[in-house]
């Protein structure tokens, strides 16, 4: 496991389905079946705490107008080819 992880680690068991786990098994390498779960758990984490924020933005704010989102991610996407000096993939819209 990685020592350079901050926090305290704990032992705990799991049950996966035989081929999840073969599957975490390839994937993770030297890195480790414990850090790649722990990664793995953690970007759930965040992405459930972002889901709350939306919710709890949109229940303030209302929803979101797709129209908006989509034109802030074209602007994004057109920053980031500018960066890269090319342009956007055609697939990126």
């Amino acid at each position: 496991m990685d020592s350079s992880r901050a926090g305290k680690t704990r032992v705990t068991s799991i049950s996966l389905r035989a081929e999840t786990l073969e599957a975490v098994r390839e994937r993770a390498g030297k890195q480790g079946v414990s850090s790649y779960i722990e990664e793995a758990v953690q970007r759930q984490l965040q992405r459930e705490a972002v889901d709350e924020y939306i919710a709890a933005a949109e229940a303030e704010h209302g929803p979101v107008d797709p129209a908006e989102v989509a034109a802030r991610a074209d602007r994004i996407r057109a920053h980031h080819a500018a960066r890269r000096g090319g342009e956007a993939p055609a697939d990126a819209a």
